[in-house]
């Protein structure tokens, strides 16, 4: 069998057993990890989704009870046996709640004014895939029925938070979004320094949505299918694809 790519192994002594998971398992608290829920793991191994600075790590407490691993899992033919088991338990359910969170978020809305479609997009200022996806969009909202809301995050470059708080507190903020991305890479629209309080709460409130979202960059992009159901796509995406969530 080929060996199992461990990225850190921990060995603890008996400790004062928890309500909810065995004591390896909970002593990892005083390693700063977050043990968050179940993981599929194969017979024998008990699978745990841990989660350290906010992000997902996959923990594998072994048979004897004793010994926990962290890091990823293979078969004796070579198949990764964690990233589908961790990518499904740390998927966020996408359904209504979700949908009103996205609406309750700080955004800048562009297409139509009274749209039969809604389309949220969580971008950052800095970023040229969120830039591409706009150019590719504009044709398509133009005299159309789709609006597209922008939630504008901050999390590429340290201009990300005061060209988003410049173009939140400016008094056209659709506007100053249109000249930052017509001229991106070169945007008139300059950082704002300091960022006022409410303004820097409202984009940490962002930042915070796409993280519960599970959304680890941008662009990301979330809207309903013809059946209603939230579909969300993360990056850019293809032309076709993009006409059929953009357009009329």
């Amino acid at each position: 069998m080929k060996p199992w790519l461990i990225l850190l192994a921990l060995l603890f002594a008996t400790s004062v057993c928890a309500k909810d998971y065995p004591a390896p398992i909970q002593a990892l608290a005083s390693k700063g990890i977050t043990i968050k829920g179940q993981l599929k793991a194969p017979q024998g191994i008990s699978g745990y989704v841990g989660e350290y600075h906010g992000r997902p790590m996959p923990i594998y407490l072994l048979p004897d009870g004793k010994h926990v691993v962290i890091g990823t899992l293979f078969d004796d033919t070579g198949n990764d046996l964690t990233q589908a088991p961790l990518q499904e338990a740390t998927t966020p359910v996408l359904d209504a709640s979700t949908w009103t969170k996205l609406g309750k978020a700080s955004w800048v809305a562009e297409g139509a004014t009274k749209p039969k479609r809604i389309v949220y997009v969580i971008t950052d200022t800095e970023c040229p895939y969120c830039h591409k996806l706009w150019l590719a969009t504009q044709p398509l909202l133009a005299g159309g029925d789709v609006q597209v809301r922008h939630i504008v995050v901050a999390v590429i470059s340290p201009n990300s938070l005061g060209r988003a708080a410049a173009i939140f507190d400016a008094k056209d903020p659709q506007a100053a979004l249109h000249r930052h991305e017509v001229n991106f890479g070169h945007s008139p629209i300059q950082p704002e320094h300091p960022v006022t309080p409410a303004t820097g709460k409202r984009i940490e409130a962002n930042n915070a949505l796409m993280q519960s979202l599970g959304v680890s960059g941008t662009p990301a992009t979330f809207y309903k299918d013809a059946k209603g159901k939230i579909r969300q796509i993360d990056g850019m995406m293809p032309s076709e694809k993009i006409k059929a969530i953009f357009g009329s």
